[in-house]
C-alpha cells in the first residue's frame, strides 16, 4: 500500500483513464486489483471479504462493501478501452523511471503463456487459442504474454498479450516494434539499449530491426545445427579458454566473428560443465525411454513370428519403420539409435542398437554448448556471456506469476479480449509494485526473496484493544504482533 501511495500509482492511472466523478476511480480499482494480486489473489466476488481484513480499510475508509462488489469492478474495468492500456502503462512507467533513475541500458525479453478455461467455441475472444502450452495443458486455450524487464532491479518495462497460437518469432516482430516506439526517446538519452532474448525469437526480419537501428542492440543465441562448424568444435579443444568471471564458474569460451543475418557479428561459443551434465542426463533418459519402446515393439514382432500372437492386423515393413521413426522423434535419437527392419517369413523383424561412435561425438561437441551472438563488438567476452545468462531474471518473473499461492495471474475468469488485456495490465502493475518493494528492501541491506519477504509480512498482525470509556471518551490502543529482526 505504501509503495502505491508513495509513487502515486492510482493518481497516475487516473490521469490517463478518465471517468466521470462518480464513486471510486478506475485507477483505484486497478491499483487495488494489483495489490490483491501481489498478496492473495482472489476473485472480484471475494474482494470485499479480503479487503475488510487488511489495513487498507483504514487507509481508504470511504470504501464499502457495495463499492467493492464484483459488478462495480466489471463496470469500471469495461470503461478501459484497449487503446488506452498502452498509454496508461507508459505514463506509469515513465513516472517510476524518472523518480527511481532505473538503468535501462540492458533489458531482457521473453514470452510465456497462461492456460485458461475459456470454452473452445467462445466467439467473443480471439486471444485465447490452442497452442504449445509450457505447462503441458495443450488441451486448453491459452493466452501468450510478452515482457521486457530490466537486468538491474528487475523492473517490468513493457508488456503485451497476443494470440495463444502465434509463434514467438512472429509475435516478436510486432512486440519489438511497439517497444522501440515507446522507448526510442529514452534510449537516445541513455546512449543505447541492449535487449537479450533467446533463440526462439530468431528470424531475418527480427534481426534486421536491430541492424538498421543503431540505438538498439542485442545479445541472442543461435541453434548449433545452423552453425555446425562451431558446434563441432571439441569440448576439449584448446581454443575454448576458461572464463575468469566469478559468476561463470566451470565455463570455457571461444570468441570469433561471423556473418549472420547479413551482418558481421561477434560470436561466443561457450562450454558449460553444469549444462553438459544436465543435458547428458536428459539424453540418457531419452535413450532409455526409446530403447524400452523399441524393445517392446521388437518383442511383439518376435511373438508374432513364433505364432504366439496370431490375432490383429498383420504388421508391414513400412508400418514398423514408421513406428520406429515415431519412437525416435526426440532430439538426436535418430542419430544415436540405429534401426534395421528385416523380413522373416513375411513378418517384419526389428533390430536396433546404440551408435556408440555417434554418442561419443555428441558428448564431445554439442552437449554443454551455447552459441551466443551480439552486435556489441566492444563488449568483453565475460560481459556478453553474463548478459545472455541474465535471461534467468525474466524466467523467475514468469515463475512468480504462475505460482498458485503468490502468483499474480491466476485466477482469471475473463473471457473477452478487452478484459483479458485489462487483466494483463493490473497483473503487470503487480510486478512493478513488487520490483519497487524489492529495491527498497535491498537498499536497506536485507538479502531476501520476494516470496520470503511476503511470507514474513503476512505474519504481522495488528490488534486494536478498546478499553472502557473515560469521561465519555473511548480509549483504544493498537498493538502489533511480535516481529523478528528482519
Amino acid at each position: 500500500m505504501k509503495i502505491v501511495q508513495d509513487f502515486k500509482i492510482i493518481q497516475t492511472l487516473d490521469s490517463t483513464l478518465h471517468k466521470r466523478s462518480q464513486g471510486l476511480t478506475t485507477g483505484f480499482y486497478l491499483g487495488l486489483a494489483a495489490i490483491n494480486r501481489g498478496i492473495e489473489s482472489v476473485s472480484k466476488r471475494s474482494m470485499w471479504n479480503w479487503y475488510k481484513n487488511t489495513i487498507l480499510l483504514r487507509a481508504f475508509p470511504e470504501v464499502d462493501q457495495k463499492s467493492l462488489s464484483s459488478q462495480r469492478f466489471w463496470d469500471n474495468m469495461s470503461t478501459i478501452n484497449e487503446y488506452k492500456i498502452k498509454p496508461a502503462w507508459m505514463n506509469l512507467i515513465n513516472s517510476v523511471l524518472e523518480h527511481e533513475k532505473i538503468d535501462i541500458s540492458k533489458v531482457s525479453y521473453d514470452g510465456t503463456n497462461f492456460y485458461s478455461f475459456i470454452h473452445f467455441f467462445n466467439s467473443h475472444c480471439s486471444l485465447a487459442q490452442r497452442g504449445k502450452n509450457k505447462q503441458g495443458r495443450g488441451d486448453l486455450k491459452q493466452i501468450n504474454y510478452a515482457l521486457f524487464c530490466t537486468r538491474q532491479d528487475h523492473f517490468p518495462l513493457y508488456f503485451d498479450v497476443y494470440e495463444g497460437n502465434r509463434h514467438d518469432s512472429k509475435a516478436f516482430e510486432n512486440v519489438i516494434d511497439n517497444f522501440f516506439e515507446a522507448f526510442l526517446s529514452k534510449v537516445h538519452n541513455e546512449k543505447g539499449m541492449t535487449i537479450v532474448f533467446d533463440k526462439g525469437n530468431n528470424s531475418d526480419a527480427n534481426f534486421k530491426k536491430f541492424i538498421t537501428d543503431s540505438e538498439f542492440h542485442f545479445v541472442g543465441s543461435v541453434k548449433p545445427d545452423d552453425h555446425k562448424e562451431l558446434a563441432m568444435i571439441s569440448n576439449n579443444d584448446e581454443s575454448l579458454k576458461p572464463v575468469s568471471h566469478p559468476r561463470l564458474d566451470q565455463v570455457k569460451a571461444f570468441r570469433t566473428q561471423k556473418n549472420i543475418y547479413g551482418k558481421n557479428l561477434t560470436v561466443i561459443v561457450t562450454f558449460n560443465n553444469t549444462l553438459y551434465t544436465s543435458q547428458l542426463q536428459s539424453i540418457n533418459n531419452e535413450i532409455n525411454k526409446c530403447i524400452g519402446k523399441l524393445s517392446l515393439l521388437s518383442s511383439k514382432l518376435e511373438n508374432r513370428i513364433a505364432k504366439i500372437i496370431t490375432k490383429g492386423k498383420k504388421p508391414t515393413k513400412e508400418s514398423i519403420q514408421r513406428q520406429a521413426a515415431s519412437i525416435r522423434s526426440g532430439q538426436h535419437m535418430k542419430k544415436l539409435i540405429s534401426v534395421r527392419v528385416t523380413d522373416c517369413n513375411g513378418i517384419p523383424r526389428l533390430n536396433y542398437h546404440l551408435n556408440n561412435t555417434a554418442f561419443a561425438e555428441l558428448c564431445d561437441t554439442y552437449l554443454g554448448k551455447n552459441i551466443i551472438i551480439t552486435d556489441n563488438a566492444h563488449w568483453t567476452t565475460e560481459e556478453i556471456i553474463v548478459s545472455y545468462r541474465s535471461q534467468y531474471i525474466i524466467e523467475d518473473v514468469f515463475k512468480q506469476m504462475k505460482d498458485r499461492k503468490t502468483g499474480s495471474w491466476w485466477p482469471m475468469f475473463h473471457w473477452t479480449d478487452q478484459m483479458i488485456r485489462v487483466h494483463a495490465l493490473y497483473c503487470s502493475i503487480t510486478l512493478l509494485i513488487r520490483a519497487l518493494m524489492m529495491k527498497k528492501i535491498q537498499k536497506a541491506g536485507i538479502s531476501i526473496s520476494i516470496n520470503r519477504a511476503q511470507e514474513k509480512l503476512s505474519k504481522i498482525r495488528e490488534v486494536l484493544n478498546v478499553f472502557p470509556p473515560k469521561r465519555k471518551k473511548k480509549v483504544s490502543q493498537s498493538t502489533i504482533s511480535k516481529m523478528d529482526e528482519t
